[in-house]
């Protein structure tokens, strides 16, 4: 106890005494003008070596109990609960709340809570919920909640919420829910939600709902994609590219005489949305619902391997039951004229079903197609399994 009563003592007697042997300038120098002292310890903002000339002084190392403020830091400064400096702070600034700089960083910030440059950033921001600077970032911000930068973007930003640059991006940008780079994107956005950059990209989109970017030099990959154009491959469970693979299609097979498709994506890789059909004068109309994915590379000039797997609900009426029809379809594609093609091909099915429900539709519409297989799972006698060849032939428009 007598110990901190001493060290208070001092401190109290430094704030209003400040160590003149600790400056670099002439004592005549105007209280307005920026000074250097290798050394100040604080309580406060103004209760310190520095006196009420704090804001005035750059420190080498700045030890602050509570709070400490100064015109800058050049080597180390540390503060239990906050640190402010009015200009620049060079190598480690650490606090148990927040860091405010009104300049550049260059070095390394920790904070509880927050770090804020009105500058520039060279080096690393480490907070418990926001990294901030008005300017450029070129090295890391880490942030359990949100990384902000101003302008442009040269590292990493990882975030449990969001990362934002305000300008181009050269990096990495890691988020649990959403990154933002507003120019153009050198690199990767990794997001829980959604990557967005209204400009273009090289290198990779992965997100868990969205992906959106102008031009992309590379891959995206999340629920939905969306680009201009893309040099790669758009994976996920929808794919719009503006100048990519969109067809409209009819087609007929062995279950359903009518069958609507959209395709969407690139011919490297696109998602399938259909719908069909049997026109019956019964109470319930048979019909089906289902998505697929497919690849059509390029045969010759104007011809088209499609290779596709899709998975349709097949139902009588209302959805009752399981009752799913999955295949895989080869066939070769035909480009008639510059927006129409015809299509054909074999197709491998394997129907799984609810056994013990009865009001399932009639399987074939045609009288020549026959199950090669059928069995009941041992794991579930409620499933079972059939299996058996058929064709898809129709038209598209592109």
């Amino acid at each position: 106890m007598k110990t901190f009563n001493k060290l208070f003592g001092a401190l109290i007697f430094f704030a209003l005494n400040p160590l003149s042997g600790f400056t670099q300038t002439e004592e005549n120098s105007s209280s307005n003008e920026i000074r250097h002292t290798e050394l100040q310890i604080s309580i406060l903002p103004y209760v310190g070596t520095n006196g009420t000339n704090s804001g005035n002084y750059i420190n080498d190392f700045s030890f602050n109990l509570l709070g400490g403020y100064s015109a800058g830091t050049s080597k180390l400064e540390l503060a239990g609960l906050f640190n402010i400096n009015r200009f620049d702070m060079q190598s480690v600034q650490m606090a148990g709340l927040f860091n405010q700089v009104g300049g550049k960083v260059s070095g390394v910030q920790f904070a509880g809570l927050i770090n804020t440059a009105i500058d520039s950033v060279k080096a690393v921001q480490g907070a418990g919920l926001v990294n901030f600077t008005a300017a450029s970032l070129e090295g890391a911000q880490l942030a359990g909640l949100v990384n902000f930068a101003g302008q442009s973007t040269r590292g990493f930003q990882g975030a449990g919420l969001v990362n934002y640059a305000g300008n181009s991006l050269e990096g990495v940008q890691a988020a649990g829910l959403v990154n933002f780079a507003r120019g153009e994107v050198k690199g990767t956005q990794l997001a829980g939600l959604i990557n967005f950059t209204p400009k273009d990209i090289q290198g990779a989109q992965i997100a868990g709902i969205l992906n959106f970017a102008r031009n992309v030099e590379g891959t995206q990959i999340g629920l939905i994609n969306y680009s201009d154009s893309i040099s790669g491959v758009p994976i996920g469970l929808l794919s719009i590219i503006k100048n990519g693979y969109h067809t409209f299609e009819i087609s007929t097979n062995e279950i359903l005489p009518l069958n609507l498709a959209f395709r969407t994506g690139t011919r490297s890789f696109y998602n399938i949305l259909f719908a069909g059909i049997r026109p019956e004068n019964t109470e319930f109309t048979t019909w089906s619902f289902g998505y697929g994915i497919g690849s059509s590379p390029r045969l010759g000039k104007k011809t088209f391997l499609n290779v596709e797997l899709t998975s349709e609900q097949l139902n009588r009426g209302n959805v009752e039951a399981l009752n799913l029809i999955n295949r895989f379809y080869i066939g070769f594609d035909f480009q008639a004229a510059k927006k129409f093609g015809i299509f054909v091909g074999p197709t491998i099915n394997y129907r799984l079903y609810e056994n013990s429900y009865d009001q399932h539709p009639d399987l074939f519409l045609y009288d020549n197609f026959k199950l090669i297989s059928e069995k009941t799972y041992r794991y579930n006698s409620d499933l079972s399994g059939q299996f058996w060849y058929g064709f898809r032939a129709g038209i598209r428009f592109f």
